[in-house]
Formats: C-alpha cells, sequence, structure tokens
C-alpha cells in the first residue's frame, strides 16, 4: 500500500491534483518540497507527513505562518487516518491508501561531457530589478 495525498478543491469538492509518494512527505511553497503548492497561504516548508514508530501517518506542522487543521481544529501535530482532509493554509488535502504505483521522481538531469566546452548563456537583467 501507498499513500496519497490528493488536493480537493473545497468549492467544487472536485479532486484537483494528487501525488502517490512514500513518507516522510513535505508539503510547501519552495520547490525542494515533495509536494510543491504554489498558494501565499501556504509557507515554504509548511508540514510534514511521516511514519511514527507504530506504523501510523502523522501531519506535523513545520512553524507554519497558518498553520494545518485536521477536523476543523487547528494542530501542531496528529494521526492521520485514510479519508482525512488536513487544511494547509487555505488548501485542503485528501490523505488515503492506494495500490497505485509510486509516482517517479524527476527526469535525470542531464550530465555534461566536461572535455567539451560549453556555450555561456548571457542572461539580461533589467537595471530596476537591482
Amino acid at each position: 500500500m501507498n499513500y496519497k495525498f490528493v488536493l480537493v478543491d473545497t468549492t467544487t469538492g472536485k479532486d484537483v491534483a494528487e501525488w502517490i509518494l512514500p513518507p516522510p512527505v513535505t508539503v510547501g511553497r519552495c520547490s525542494t518540497t515533495e509536494v510543491t503548492l504554489g498558494d501565499v497561504s501556504i509557507s515554504r516548508r509548511h508540514c510534514q507527513f511521516f511514519l511514527d514508530p507504530y506504523g501510523s501517518l502523522v501531519v506535523r506542522d513545520l512553524a507554519s505562518k497558518n498553520g494545518i487543521y485536521v477536523d476543523e481544529r487547528r494542530v501542531d501535530k496528529a494521526v492521520v487516518i485514510p479519508g482525512t482532509e488536513v487544511r494547509i493554509g487555505k488548501v485542503t488535502m485528501r490523505v488515503e491508501l492506494t495500490d497505485e504505483e509510486m509516482d517517479s521522481g524527476p527526469e535525470p538531469a542531464d550530465i555534461l561531457d566536461l572535455d567539451e566546452t560549453q556555450p555561456m548563456k548571457i542572461i539580461e537583467i533589467d537595471p530596476e530589478f537591482s
């Protein structure tokens, strides 16, 4: 069994996106998290789902600004059973068990031949930006 993390549109009740990942799974706005959500109510590293020593899935707040809510109660840490909805900032995520295959990771990066000269890319920076 694997865990499926489902992003839910609370106005329509429809599933928007899903991730099948092994715990630990960190959720946040930062691109280095396993589940990256681009909502301003979410901290860069907002919360983490992990397995406790007894095999239960637990969600914990990572000192986020807007907190996490399980069963409409703000919590620092809580056991999450399949079907539970966790509100992360203003976003709702449902956790399920599934037999589906886990998501594959990102495509491997191209390996450059260090014996070859690579062209340099020059990026123009707007003077008003700095």
